[in-house]
């Protein structure tokens, strides 16, 4: 019941952009008070009932106890309250006191459920139709294409045509731009070209009758896919792949618009065939097959089923920009750094216990076609290319002087010059053999968009080019029969204006609005919308538009989104994947405050944008605007304001035969470990030998610590001992039985996530004297091993893997921060720091307990080697991200390796003493199935000066990626490579920048043999059934240092091995 009473205060917390602290603190008690009364009531009769004492309720009281339960949003079932109140009510006696009660509960239990039903099962609910039928389940043709416009407003003020001002004098009057000013706000024309992709999304208005709006009424992204079933398989590949031809979209007439719209368009055609490959590769249910092995239907039939879901998912990161980025820029949040944003789409519970509607449908109206027409916003450069546009179709002629026949002719004649759709540009940038577009192209095309300041909204801002576009707005919107401004304004539940300097306040345009309409009630709702005065930039407001269309846009957005099933109730992990449903999410942590866009470019031009650039993040901001913005935040120093580059011709190169790999893993002094830079950003000092500066030093430094490290009481042996039998000790609390066994029964453990993953770890921790507990529930000091776990990979993942370009300033900073949190435990628990903390002085005690003194044998040598505090931390930190969850992943690798028919590994896992040669031969199977399923594909390097090797030059500096996986399956150097052969010598092996680096081979290989013999030595160990017992992982080609990338619970992508149940015999 604590949900109750914390439920309204949280609600405030999350509103509290839009009150004061007084009116929150105020609003935020009196709901609170409510609760608790809710609270109050049911305990009280529940108690009551309980204890046995008489109860004599009026029927008051009985409605307020109904109440109190239908207004409680998560009641504890387990207080059994309904149950409570059921046994009563059975127990009345016949009469209007029991029928109302009766009546109250029923209506209650009515409404937990929607009526009607919201969603129905079955492919054809399942997908959007083309047409966008089929959205709303009570009335299917609800805002499908070809159906009529709607009306939102009754017009209450008469507007006869024939007394209306004449649309081209309207015009020259009020709306024609007098000089360009910039967006007070810094708004760039980035955010206008994405507008009116959303705007062409849900508008196109016939030719043959205005009533009709040719497209769909919902966000589909139909400009992408076509509005009918004929436009959407003129773009589809249908291979079986889900894919859209290379860079095409059905709307041509986007080829009418600046090009950034069509530029931005592309991208999301290549966001589509970016995950339509994902799910297929990913498989989430198992059904993909490969196209070669598929008939012709089973072929169509997979097409469709990866074309359908991956439009769903790429339809959500085109809503996701539009409630992120775009709304976002348009309430001013951006400037404040807030990632609030609407969220439209949940569940919502009334007062009385239904349901709000939502995924009912929706038809747009022709009052909101009159509202974005944003024409004012039209910036320098783009009122430029409509001017050049215009000259092509009328050369000689004045804006002015062509009519509304001419204009529509030369727009038919345009949209059919080129009716293929593979051959269409984008201005004059041309396509490339391929039929692709150069990225490069797009990427000056977009970041033009975002240097170029939009128009600010105002009367007389519209450029003269748009002549023709806005008298024929005018003369459509009068076809309607819209009603006026004020007919909205009231409709809208705003004020209505009471003269024409209320709703203009500059007196030039209030008197020639007043001379052409006479009556403000008069003024026609186009007009008046677009000549309006707009907001200042305040707080709540980015967009800075004419008030009515500010307070429009709102409701609009939530009834577009809230209308639609796809987006509410349809909207589900099953219907998108998991992998899905999580990709097309914002992450309100971003970098740019929730932005998506950036994630766009990142992915589909990841050589033109870069990772901390304010292009990338804030596209709908101008570069000069954001960097104001930012310095005022504080983060001005996290971002470059530079336009970016283009990384073509720097791309780094693969060496990956055997001699040149070798060659440059033997040589750290001419090839650098190549993230020694990256981690001389976040880690202070010297000593963190695993990415060295100078790779002599971090040579002797990780000789040193090794000789430490073996040199104890029994050397190696202890070392491997703590191996052996920590695996064994967790394999036996981890283990479950299998129920209904018998005899011998069938233990289960998922062997990856609660055994090998934290076997070194642990080890490594209590060499350093870090002491670990189970997890955060547990009792007495200590770090959860799943959170070292978490901040040991994400550091090494920054330091030594390709990571998501999206994800690289947060996790530089997140590695910072764990760098430093280590650091610090390290030198309160280890006892080299100049004092310990108390949690350090009960490590220390507690290993004056521990046999054998692991920890104060170790430190005690290490502190003769003369290190400062800085430096001794700083190589304890290394040690601890080189050994551990490197280490992690090459034993769930070579587990998972090993349990297939190789019965070698189990003849000498089931010896209870291994003798020196056995040893030797278990190493060489730990050699063979890392070089066979290596932890990661390999390693960069930078290197030194110009160096030439095999015929390759590189310059100093530049990196190259080593590709060891590859190198390692060599014939020439390994005979019958794909074999398992324990003969091969041992110093042919290459390895990675893990625990073998950082150990030595000779004792990683060790460590990981007595680890596997304690895995193997279980009787009869083997996969669990089905999926459990397989690894949940696919090839990747997204990051060139992992072979593989992993799913975790969520269905997200990781290179880390997450889960693999196995299951073994035992008494």
């Amino acid at each position: 019941m604590s949900f109750l009473r914390q439920m309204p205060a949280e609600f405030m917390q999350r509103t509290s952009s839009f009150t004061s602290n007084n009116e929150k603190q105020r609003d935020s008690t009196i709901s609170t008070s409510s609760n608790e009364s809710h609270f109050k009531t049911l305990t009280n009769f529940r108690n009551q009932i309980k204890s046995g004492i008489p109860f004599f309720p009026d029927l008051s009281t009985l409605s307020g106890i109904v109440d109190a339960l239908r207004h409680s949003n998560a009641i504890d079932d387990r207080k059994l309250l309904l149950e409570h109140i059921l046994t009563f009510l059975a127990n009345l006696p016949k009469g209007d006191l029991e029928t109302k009660l009766q009546n109250a509960v029923i209506e209650l239990l009515y409404n937990d459920l929607p009526h009607p039903p919201v969603t129905y099962l079955g492919e054809k609910y399942a997908f959007r139709a083309a047409d966008g039928s089929n959205n709303s389940l009570m009335d299917p043709d609800m805002g499908k294409a070809g159906a009529p416009y709607a009306r939102t407003v009754q017009q209450g003020n008469p507007l006869p045509s024939n007394q209306m001002p004449d649309p081209g004098l309207v015009f020259d009057t009020l709306l024609k731009r007098d000089k360009f000013v910039d967006h007070p706000a810094g708004i760039s024309s980035m955010l206008f070209a994405f507008g009116t992709l959303v705007v062409h999304t849900i508008f196109r208005t016939s030719h043959r009758d205005f009533n009709v709006n040719e497209t769909s009424s919902y966000i589909d992204l139909s400009i992408l896919y076509g509005d009918n079933q004929e436009s959407q398989d003129k773009v589809r590949m249908h291979d079986g792949r889900g894919c859209l031809r290379p860079d095409i979209f059905a709307e041509d007439r986007v080829l009418l618009l600046p090009p950034a719209c069509a530029a931005l368009l592309v991208l999301f055609n290549r966001n589509h065939n970016y995950i339509a490959k994902r799910l297929l590769e990913i498989n989430e249910r198992g059904t993909y097959k490969d196209v070669k092995q598929l008939s012709d239907d089973d072929r169509r039939t997979q097409d469709n089923d990866i074309f359908q879901t991956t439009r769903l998912i790429n339809s959500t990161w085109f809503l996701s920009t539009i409630f992120s980025d775009y709304l976002s820029s348009i309430l001013g949040f951006v400037r404040s750094g807030n990632s609030w944003c609407l969220d439209p789409f949940g569940e919502i519970r009334q007062t009385d216990h239904t349901l709000c509607e939502r995924g009912r449908g929706n038809a747009c109206s022709v009052e909101f076609n009159c509202i974005y027409r944003w024409h004012a916003s039209v910036s320098q450069e783009d009122e430029k290319w409509f001017s050049e546009l215009f000259g092509q179709y009328f050369p000689g002629k004045r804006p002015e002087d062509v009519t509304v026949e001419e204009f529509m002719i030369a727009a038919r004649k345009g949209h059919a010059s080129n009716p293929d759709l593979t051959q269409w540009t984008i201005g004059q940038v041309k396509r490339q053999a391929d039929g692709t577009f150069k990225d490069e192209d797009l990427a000056r095309i977009i970041q033009d968009a975002i240097s170029s300041p939009a128009g600010a909204f105002r009367a007389r801002g519209i450029p003269s080019n748009m002549r023709l576009l806005e008298i024929m707005g005018i003369e459509q919107a009068r076809t309607w029969g819209v009603g006026s401004l004020n007919d909205l304004r009231k409709f809208l539940g705003l004020k209505a204006h009471e003269s024409f300097l209320e709703w203009n306040s500059d007196p030039e345009i209030a008197r020639m609005a007043q001379k052409l309409y006479g009556d403000i009630n008069r003024l026609e709702l186009y007009v008046g919308l677009q000549a309006e005065e707009a907001k200042p930039v305040t707080d709540g407001t980015g967009l800075c538009p004419p008030y009515t269309i500010s307070r429009a846009i709102l409701s609009d957005a939530v009834a577009l989104v809230r209308g639609d099933r796809f987006y509410t109730t349809d909207f589900t992990p099953y219907n998108l994947t998991s992998w899905g449903f999580q990709d097309c999410q914002r992450d309100p942590n971003s970098p740019g405050f929730g932005n998506i866009l950036g994630r766009l470019f990142l992915r589909t031009l990841p050589d033109n944008f870069t990772y901390n650039s304010v292009y990338t993040w804030f596209p709908f901001m101008t570069p000069a605007s954001m960097s104001g913005f930012l310095g005022e935040l504080g983060d001005a120093d996290k971002f470059n304001f530079m336009r970016p580059t283009a990384k073509k011709g720097i791309s780094v190169p693969d060496v990956d035969d055997y001699k040149s790999v070798r060659e440059v893993l033997s040589n750290p002094e001419r090839f650098r470990v190549y993230t020694a830079a990256r981690a001389g950003t976040i880690i202070s000092g010297p000593g963190f030998f695993i990415a060295p500066e100078d790779a002599s030093i971090g040579e002797r430094e990780r000789l040193a610590l090794v000789k430490v490290l073996t040199s104890g009481t029994s050397g190696v042996a202890s070392i491997v001992d703590y191996f052996y039998k920590k695996t064994q000790e967790l394999i036996k609390e981890e283990s479950w039985t299998s129920v209904g066994s018998q005899g011998m029964h069938t233990k289960n453990v998922d062997i990856t996530r609660d055994v090998l993953k934290f076997v070194p770890m642990y080890w490594a921790c209590e060499v350093i004297g870090i002491p670990l507990k189970k997890n955060s529930e547990d009792v007495g000091f200590g770090t959860p091993v799943q959170e070292m776990w978490d901040m040991l990979t994400n550091i090494y993942s920054y330091l030594f893997l390709d990571i998501d370009e999206s994800k690289h300033m947060n996790m530089r900073e997140k590695a910072k921060k764990d760098i430093q949190t280590l650091l610090d435990c390290i030198s309160d628990s280890s006892g080299i720091g100049l004092s310990l903390s108390f949690t350090g002085v009960l490590s220390t005690m507690s290993h004056i307990f521990t046999i054998p003194n692991m920890h104060d044998e170790f430190i005690s040598r290490f502190i003769k080697l003369g290190y400062d505090s800085n430096k001794m931390a700083n190589t304890l930190l290394a040690f601890l991200v080189g050994t551990t969850v490197e280490m992690s992943q090459g034993l769930t690798h070579l587990v998972n390796f090993y349990l297939g028919e190789n019965r070698m590994i189990r003849t000498y896992a089931g010896k209870a003493v291994l003798s020196s040669k056995e040893e030797a031969a278990m190493q060489s199977l730990v050699s063979e199935g890392l070089r066979l399923d290596p932890s990661f594909r390999g390693v960069y390097r930078a290197a030194n000066g110009l160096q030439t090797f095999d015929g390759m030059k590189v310059k100093g500096g530049e990196p190259i990626f080593v590709n060891i996986a590859k190198a390692n399956m060599d014939p020439q150097e390994f005979n019958n490579p794909q074999d398992v052969n324990l003969t091969r010598a041992p110093q042919n092996y290459l390895f990675d920048d893990g625990c073998q680096r950082c150990l030595g081979s000779d004792l990683a290989t060790k460590i990981m043999a007595h680890v596997l013999r304690a895995v193997f030595g279980c009787r009869n160990m083997r996969r669990a059934p089905g999926q459990s017992g397989r690894l949940k992982r696919i090839p990747s080609d997204m990051m060139r240092t992992s072979t593989y990338v992993y799913l975790v619970d969520d269905d997200k992508l990781t290179p880390w091995a997450t889960s693999m149940v196995v299951q073994y015999d035992a008494n």
